[in-house]
């Protein structure tokens, strides 16, 4: 990025704000920018914890590209094996969103970087790519290639993102929107997506697209047709009625007309595209839109606060908990159905943890959502979240079992936040040896741990794996570890185990096990300490692994049963 550092006070205060929360150190500006507008950019479509590193792609040789997500059944893709485990979870790959942002410092839209940022786009997906390209962006093109080859599951062509991010003024030039105008067509006439949206974000826009990622979600509704339930215990107050469909279409539409993924309870949450139910739903919405309060089940909201005035009510940190294919459903077929469809709904108003785990489960089993889906309802997760909280200062993780639990309105560091899908990962590599299956998705991975998350387990090395993860990536972030080992992340939690003890690695549910992990964070929480025993282990790897630079050596169980060879050696 070049040109001229312009950023109004606002924007200025908000970037500072989110280098804080995702501990960044970088001091070159225009890298601070490109990191900030692709986050901000990025949240838009996806609300789970994820790494920026994980997206991030601007270097020499990025095509004018700064960032690239790749987000399928909502769920951000990092690897082939996760494309390979929807597949096998979903049987079929039914939403898939390419995001590509493109940030300047200029207080301008440049027309012609803007065109430029869209012929990058073309090449990106070209079979013939005429530009140079960095090793990021040639990983995220073959993890593409690898998505369009499993066309068969495809059920709906994907949907292109490009945000082109400046901290000026959009002022809709004739120039720049003819740039935009013919990058768009570019893209279409090589028919591989459903829709092209290019997107020009100026600083206003941008200040927006940032409240969005922090500000608790609030929406207000017409709801006439409604009982109020008798008192429940826990439950501040409820209602049972039906909605019109356009109010019940404020409650999933973001303010970027897009649907709003982060108000779908958390791993129950995946569309499952037009299967038969879903297909006959908006076969009933088009055709007989009156008999769809008869024959849907209805949706289930829960929120932490309802407020009204007569028949307007505000729900504010809501939660669908039941409904997300109804929802998706409704959302997709807007432009067909007519005026007069109303929507069976329950509104709950509760703060209380239990009871809003009580209504999930229940609501959940009456449609086809497996155990592993509701994982966060289980009580190991409710301890687990408590025991994170028992440390602090430097040392405070925060485990979150529910999308977006520690977002909204608080100034926790977003990277000291431990999604279950982490937490999963880390302990899988550190603790049960499986670092070569971290890259799948998480609930594949899951399946292959038998015991975890059991209640007699120790609950320290949770918090270390996940912990020591935190730490590596702090490190590998700003630069004092080497970026080439960061790919293998997950050995070195494995190693670090190796590294720090002599003795037989203890049991799970074993006391012993205390005591080696209070080791591993002794090493841990020392820069200095750290850094020179993951160059230790590291050397490890270079004794194995012939190209560091390739992701396929990241999968190899035969890695781990080397690497784990070179301990036994050293005992």
């Amino acid at each position: 990025m070049q040109g001229e550092y312009t950023m109004d006070r606002i924007v200025q205060s908000y970037m500072e704000s989110f280098l804080i929360s995702q501990q960044i150190e970088e001091k070159d500006q225009s890298k601070q920018f490109e990191m900030f507008a692709s986050y901000c950019a990025v949240e838009q479509h996806y609300t789970d914890t994820y790494n920026l590193a994980d997206i991030i792609t601007a270097e020499g040789g990025d095509c004018g590209i700064d960032a690239i997500a790749i987000i399928i059944n909502g769920t951000m893709i990092t690897s082939e094996e996760e494309v390979d485990d929807l597949i096998e979870l979903n049987k079929k790959l039914s939403e898939i969103n390419f995001v590509f942002i493109q940030a300047k410092t200029t207080s301008n839209f440049d027309y012609g970087d803007m065109g430029t940022f869209g012929t990058g786009v073309k090449d990106f997906f070209s079979e013939h790519p005429q530009m140079v390209r960095n090793e990021l962006l040639e990983e995220k093109s073959k993890l593409v290639e690898y998505i369009f080859s499993k066309a068969t599951y495809i059920k709906r062509k994907p949907i292109c993102y490009l945000y082109y991010v400046t901290t000026g003024k959009w002022v809709d030039d004739q120039n720049c929107a003819g740039r935009m105008d013919i990058a768009r067509n570019d893209l279409l006439d090589m028919n591989i997506f459903d829709d092209v949206k290019y997107i020009p974000v100026g600083s206003d826009l941008l200040q927006k697209l940032y409240r969005s990622t922090i500000d608790v979600v609030e929406t207000e509704i017409n709801f006439e047709n409604k009982i109020l339930l008798p008192d429940i215990l826990n439950v501040t107050q409820s209602y049972l009625g039906f909605i019109d469909y356009n109010e019940y279409l404020k409650l999933v539409t973001g303010d970027n007309g897009e649907i709003r993924k982060s108000v779908f309870y958390d791993n129950v949450r995946d569309y499952q595209g037009d299967n038969p139910v879903n297909h006959e739903m908006a076969e009933t919405v088009s055709s007989d839109p009156y008999k769809f309060v008869l024959f849907n089940n209805g949706v289930t909201v829960i929120c932490k606060k309802l407020s009204y005035l007569r028949n307007k009510f505000t729900l504010t940190d809501y939660q669908i908990v039941n409904g997300c294919q109804t929802s998706h459903v409704l959302f997709n077929n807007r432009e067909s159905i007519k005026d007069g469809l109303q929507i069976p709904i329950k509104l709950i108003e509760t703060e209380n943890d239990e009871t809003v785990n009580q209504i999930i489960k229940a609501t959940n089993r009456q449609t086809q959502v497996s155990d592993e889906q509701l994982i966060a309802l289980n009580e190991f997760h409710r301890k687990l979240e408590a025991f994170y909280g028992t440390f602090s200062g430097t040392n405070r993780l925060y485990y979150e079992r529910r999308s977006k639990q520690y977002s909204y309105g608080s100034d926790i560091e977003k990277v000291r936040i431990v999604s279950i899908a982490m937490q999963i990962k880390s302990i899988a590599s550190m603790f049960y040896d499986k670092p070569h299956l971290a890259s799948r998705y998480y609930g594949k991975l899951l399946s292959s741990i038998d015991g975890v998350f059991s209640d007699d387990h120790q609950l320290l090395p949770y918090y270390t794996s996940a912990y020591t993860l935190y730490r590596l990536e702090f490190l590998f972030r700003n630069k004092t570890l080497p970026s080439q080992y960061r790919k293998f992340k997950y050995y070195i939690l494995m190693m670090l185990k190796y590294s720090l003890t002599d003795e037989r690695i203890p049991e799970m549910n074993a006391r012993k096990m205390n005591k080696l992990c209070e080791k591993i964070l002794k090493v841990t929480n020392d820069n200095m300490k750290l850094t020179e025993e993951v160059n230790k282990v590291t050397s490890l790897i270079d004794k194995y692994v012939e190209d560091i630079t390739s992701n396929e050596s990241t999968k190899s169980g035969s890695l781990v049963d080397n690497l784990k060879s070179e301990f036994r050696m050293q005992a």
